[in-house]
Parts: C-alpha cells; sequence; structure tokens
C-alpha cells in the first residue's frame, strides 16, 4: 500500500465522530470520501484502529478527517 499522507487541514482519526458527517480520506485510494454518519454503528463496531494514525474499516483505510463545511 503507498504511504500517502493525508492533506494537511485534516484531524487525526482518534478524533473522528462517526455519528457526525465529515470528508475522510482513504490512504488506500488517495481520495476523499464523503461520511454521513449513517453507517456509524458499523464503523464502531467493526473498524481497526491500526496503531499507526490509520484506521481499517471496510476496504478504506482512513487517516484524516474533515468537517464537511471545512471547519
Amino acid at each position: 500500500m503507498p504511504t500517502v499522507q493525508p492533506p494537511p487541514t485534516l484531524h487525526p482519526m482518534k478524533d473522528f465522530d462517526p455519528s457526525q458527517p465529515a470528508i475522510l480520506h482513504d490512504r488506500r485510494s488517495d481520495t476523499i470520501i464523503p461520511w454521513t454518519g449513517e453507517d456509524a454503528d458499523d464503523f464502531r463496531r467493526c473498524m481497526v484502529d491500526r496503531g499507526d494514525g490509520t484506521v481499517l474499516w471496510q476496504d478504506f483505510v482512513f487517516d484524516g478527517w474533515g468537517n464537511v463545511l471545512g471547519g
């Protein structure tokens, strides 16, 4: 897997609240994924904290998040 860094304006995954809308950076594809909060329960139950600042969930490796409106 490439070691692509998230955009510098994103927050660490340790501060991510999956119940809130956000944008997430997927390291695997180097793309921004919109997050609605609809999958919050599944995310909490199934995500794997990889200990390096990234979170594995489904086919994604999330390494940063941002507010939907840029805040």
